[in-house]
């Protein structure tokens, strides 16, 4: 003969059932709510003109160009290298003229940057072959936005340093970017670029100089939405 429960166990079984989807509920929603986010990456040229107080020259390499692939992609990096090249000469601008018109490799970058001035040779959200990791997925070339920065000897290079750091805060703000997203030529190929950089043991501190330049961007930001 089956015992027939009492009202009061019913009661107790129906609140316990309840309790148990309850719980259930409360931890599925809380697996959900604490899910990484997918990052959203830009894929679009800002179209800067002026990284703080530093122009910016557009002179964008014609489509036909080899040292233009044409690939569109997701903004992840921003690669930061060094021209290495020494001579009285070696400005951006003239960076700029030997990207238009030599021949003989297929090397480019986005930006290039002296002691006064920027010039940007491609647009951001296009690739190009800079950062020595060919075709890998998420790389330096394929999703990095690359820099380079003058050395000439009649440069001054701890200038050339500060309006580099302007540029990149401007470009963090731009695409939403952090400081962790900033890498170096090396992080991607080994190779010792920037060198100066690198070999003078000044990359902590250029990435602290980044820093200030981005968060006075965002205070000043933030003060004119005050207003």
């Amino acid at each position: 003969m089956i015992k027939k429960l009492s009202k009061q166990t019913k009661v107790l079984i129906s609140i316990t059932s309840l309790l148990i989807v309850l719980v259930g509920i409360l931890g599925c929603l809380f697996l959900f709510l604490n899910q990484p986010k997918k990052r959203i990456y830009a894929t679009e040229d800002a179209g800067l003109s002026w990284a703080k107080d530093v122009e910016i020259i557009t002179d964008y390499l014609v489509v036909e160009s080899d040292r233009r692939p044409q690939i569109e992609r997701e903004i992840k990096w921003i690669v930061i290298h060094e021209t290495d090249n020494r001579g009285t000469s070696a400005t951006s601008s003239n960076h700029n003229s030997f990207l238009h018109n030599d021949q003989s490799q297929v090397n480019s970058w986005h930006y290039t940057v002296d002691d006064h001035e920027i010039y940007h040779h491609l647009p951001d959200h296009e690739v190009a072959w800079h950062a020595g990791d060919k075709k890998t997925e998420d790389g330096g070339n394929m999703t990095g936005i690359g820099i380079e920065m003058c050395v000439n000897q009649t440069g001054n290079y701890n200038q050339t340093l500060s309006n580099t750091a302007k540029l990149v805060a401007v470009l963090m703000d731009s695409y939403d970017l952090t400081i962790d997203d900033v890498k170096f030529h090396q992080d991607f190929s080994g190779k010792i670029c920037p060198h100066r950089l690198i070999t003078e043991g000044k990359t902590k501190e250029f990435l602290e100089m980044i820093e200030i330049e981005y968060n006075e961007l965002k205070a000043e930001e933030l003060k004119d939405e005050s207003k």
